[in-house]
């Protein structure tokens, strides 16, 4: 699970990772205007490294991204078993004369091998499902398919050399590449690991990722609201975004328009995380401070503002070594940015190798006037396929991705892109399944 957790004591980080008073003051390579989405994620993934790996107990690994490819050190499955209940035979004592009569001679379980019985010219052996198959068996018949009588067996269909059995090797071969770096280690994945007798596994240590709200005009849940105020919803929504077995966040609550509480605020997050994610003060508005505040820290600013509605504000920059993430201060424009942008920049520097699902192209089940110079993501339902198997989508009421409620009945974005004209029903548009 993430944990969640107060900042400890400052000096005590301020030994584990460099804070920002630390790091020389660099300048600033922005550009003029909002960039497109995938210019900001390519500059995005250079302002930091993945993480460094450590060595966990097995069962401490579930969730985690791993390091280092797991290769089978044995074939697997490791021994010729029984895939079914029933009796190990030799094909051609049955199938040269129906009804074949057989000899019973002994009985295998799964947890109990006999090397001392060996199949023999007509004979049979009782064999459980998992047990090893005895030498000089080459198929298993299943117990449905036999009659017992007086220490017999009698069998009357002919077998398959191999029916019922799980052959070793049939999964992997030793030296086969079971699970890929960078592959979260799922159950499945768990499952594998334990199968090939490893105890200890080498993962991506979690990804530190220190949070807060900006904003003078916010309160907690449970707390009196007074006009003007909202509830910080921004701190929540990003908790849940954020909830990854492989990342560690550090949640530091709210704090206010205030130029140097925000910097002493953003110096505490930095001397402990890779990451540093804001939410508000993004803008160019009197009270927005951060792009200043990072400066300031010794940091730069590498993206001021994206190409994409609802979010234009997204800011990405570093102080040193620690990624800074910030997002606007609008519910709806942070899910979105996050979903988009900051998702997939979180994955590759937590070490997790597999990309996020791309928009698919869909079918408009609506009419779209408007035209942006942004990519623009509306809150959409899927409505069902047309004969290419391409999925139709409509928009929710009153589409804007800026209204939380709403967003939070969308099965998806559609995407339309910047500098396209209107869209009309049956127009092809982007799918961004959520």
């Amino acid at each position: 699970m993430t944990t969640f957790r107060r900042s400890p004591n400052i000096s005590l980080v301020s030994r584990r990772h460099p804070g920002p008073d630390l790091q020389p003051a660099c300048p600033d390579h922005t550009d003029a205007m909002p960039i497109p989405v995938d210019l900001a994620i390519e500059k995005g993934m250079k302002l930091r490294s993945p993480v460094t790996s450590e060595t966990v107990a097995l069962e401490d690994a579930s969730g985690r991204i791993l390091a280092q490819s797991l290769t089978a050190s044995m074939p697997l499955p490791r021994f010729d078993y029984s895939a079914m209940d029933g009796y190990a035979v030799n094909i051609d004592d049955v199938n040269r004369s129906l009804p074949a009569r057989l000899k019973l001679i002994g009985r295998i379980t799964a947890s109990r091998t006999q090397d001392d019985i060996a199949l023999r010219a007509g004979t049979a052996i009782r064999i459980l499902t998992g047990a090893a198959i005895p030498p000089g068996a080459n198929a298993v018949v299943i117990q449905e398919d036999v009659a017992r009588e007086d220490g017999h067996v009698i069998l009357s269909r002919q077998l398959k050399r191999g029916e019922n059995i799980r052959m070793s090797g049939e999964d992997a071969c030793a030296g086969d590449i079971l699970i890929e770096r960078g592959s979260p280690m799922d159950p499945r994945a768990m499952a594998v690991a334990a199968s090939t007798g490893l105890a200890r596994v080498e993962v991506f240590r979690k990804l530190r990722i220190a949070t807060f709200s900006t904003g003078s005009e916010l309160r907690q849940p449970g707390e009196a609201i007074a006009p003007g105020e909202i509830y910080n919803s921004n701190r929540y929504l990003l908790r849940g975004l954020l909830d990854k077995s492989w990342i560690d966040l550090i949640d530091l609550g709210a704090c206010h328009d205030e130029p140097d509480a925000l910097r002493a605020r953003m110096q505490e997050a930095a001397r402990q995380a890779d990451v540093v994610i804001t939410t508000g003060g993004v803008s160019v508005g009197d009270e927005d401070h951060m792009a200043d505040v990072v400066r300031q820290c010794g940091g730069t600013i590498v993206v001021a503002g994206v190409a994409i509605k609802p979010g234009k504000p997204l800011t990405l920059g570093h102080i040193g070594q620690v990624a800074y993430i910030g997002m606007p201060g609008n519910p709806g424009a942070v899910f979105t940015t996050f979903r988009v942008v900051v998702e997939g920049l979180l994955r590759m520097w937590g070490g997790l190798m597999q990309p996020i699902e791309p928009a698919r192209p869909a079918i408009a089940d609506f009419a779209w006037p408007s035209r942006s110079e942004r990519s623009t993501y509306l809150p959409a339902i899927l409505t069902g396929y047309n004969a290419n198997g391409a999925p139709i989508v409509d928009l929710l009421p009153k589409a804007n991705s800026g209204k939380l409620a709403l967003l939070s009945k969308a099965q998806g974005f559609v995407v339309i892109d910047s500098h396209r004209g209107s869209v009309k029903r049956g127009d092809a548009v982007g799918w961004f399944a959520l």
